[in-house]
């Protein structure tokens, strides 16, 4: 557990995702976010922005399928998955965070995902999905009309999704937040918060 965590903020301090003044990151008390990951999430594009918004006093709650630890495709880190989505309302939450890895790929296939972001869509708060997490926004038929980014080989997913993909380190359409890789993660985070400063 340990090196779980010492891992976690090595990744956080390395992407980006965690400020050591907090007196200077701006107070989003009250403010809640769900993070949905599945088995093989990629462990910097979950936990950077975990800890970026855990700065600002948001409050993190892990989704999943299953309540336990599920594990990174890329590392030894594992998470626990605090609630599942049978107990959770999109009435409880500011935004909603689609880490990349392998997850987006389990994650499209289940039906209640895929219900749940359509719902959540319609309230006007802020997705945001790294890498290969807007997969799973193509899939619950969200992006038609968006313009987007994501790990470049799901380009022409997201465009025959009626998606307008661009090639930029984060884009920022409406209440859509998406970035490409891991690299992106400063601008991702932060675009994540000023989506709930608004």
């Amino acid at each position: 557990m340990k090196t779980t965590v010492l891992r976690a903020l090595a990744l956080a301090i390395i992407f980006g995702g965690l400020v050591f003044h907090a007196a200077e990151a701006q107070d989003l008390s009250g403010k809640h976010v769900a993070v949905i990951i599945a088995d093989g999430f990629h462990d910097a594009e979950t936990l950077s922005p975990v800890f970026h918004l855990r700065n600002h006093n948001v409050d993190t709650t892990f989704i999943g399928f299953e309540k336990g630890f599920i594990s990174a495709y890329n590392s030894d880190v594992s998470v626990e998955i605090q609630k599942t989505l049978a107990e959770v309302d999109v009435d409880e939450f500011d935004a909603v965070i689609l880490p990349g890895g392998g997850s987006p790929a389990v994650l499209r296939e289940n039906r209640d995902v895929l219900r749940f972001l359509r719902a959540f869509a319609e309230t006007g708060r802020p997705i945001a999905g790294i890498c290969h997490g807007p997969q799973v926004m193509a899939s619950a038929g969200i992006v038609d009309g968006v313009e987007l980014t994501g790990f470049s080989a799901i380009r022409n997913e997201m465009t025959e999704a009626g998606g307008i993909f661009v090639d930029r380190e984060v884009v920022v359409d409406g209440p859509f937040i998406t970035s490409r890789i891991p690299e992106d993660l400063p601008a991702f985070n932060d675009a994540i918060v000023e989506a709930l400063l608004n």
